[in-house]
C-alpha cells in the first residue's frame, strides 16, 4: 500500500514538475525584457548610399546588443574603432552582440528585412559606417541609414522621392559577423 502510494506521489510530482519548469522558462524570457533587454521596434534596416564625388562602396555594420555590457561597448566606441576592433567584440560579447555586415556601391538601396532571430530582445541597436560615423536606431521601427558625401543622416522611413531606384535584396548580400 505505501509503495503504492509513493508511485502516484511521484508520478504526481515528476508530471507537475515539468509543468513548474515550463513556468519557469517562460517567466525567465518575460523577465528579460521587462529589466531593458528589449523589446525594441526595429524591423527592418535601410540603407541609402547615394553618389558623391569620390565613388566608392559603403560598408555598414548593425549590432543588435543584447545585454548592458555589449550594450555600453557599442555606445562608447565610434565607428572607427569599431571597424578596427570588431573581432575582438564579437569574442569578448559574443552571447550578447548579433552584427550583420552590408556593403553597398554607391547609388544603390538595401533593405534588410530578415534581421537575426532574437533581435526583439535587442537592447540597444547600432548602426556603424565605415569612415563615415555611427547612429543609434533602437527606437525607430523602419529605419534608413543615408550615406551622402561622407555624412550619415538617420531617417524614420524611406527618403521617398530620393530614393534610388537600384534596391538590392540584402538578404542574400548581408553577412553575419558574430
Amino acid at each position: 500500500m505505501n509503495a503504492r502510494i509513493l508511485m502516484l506521489g511521484l508520478l504526481a510530482l515528476s508530471t507537475s514538475g515539468c509543468q513548474l519548469w515550463g513556468m519557469a522558462d517562460a517567466l525567465v524570457d518575460k523577465s528579460v525584457a521587462r529589466i531593458g533587454l528589449g523589446p525594441n521596434e526595429v524591423v527592418s534596416v535601410g540603407v541609402m548610399a547615394k553618389l558623391s564625388s569620390v565613388p566608392s562602396a559603403v560598408t555598414v555594420d548593425i549590432a543588435f546588443a543584447y545585454g548592458d555590457a555589449a550594450a555600453t561597448v557599442l555606445g562608447e566606441n565610434s565607428a572607427t574603432t569599431w571597424f578596427n576592433e570588431y573581432r575582438g567584440f564579437c569574442r569578448s560579447y559574443a552571447n550578447q552582440l548579433d552584427v550583420v555586415r552590408l556593403e553597398l556601391p554607391m547609388g544603390y538601396s538595401a533593405l534588410l528585412s530578415e534581421l537575426p532571430e532574437q533581435h526583439r530582445l535587442a537592447q540597444s541597436i547600432f548602426v556603424f559606417v565605415r569612415d563615415v560615423g555611427k547612429g543609434d536606431i533602437t527606437a525607430l521601427q523602419t529605419p534608413w541609414v543615408n550615406v551622402a558625401d561622407g555624412e550619415l543622416e538617420l531617417l524614420p522611413a524611406p527618403p521617398g522621392a530620393e530614393a534610388s531606384g537600384n534596391v538590392l535584396d540584402a538578404v542574400k548580400g548581408a553577412k553575419t559577423l558574430c
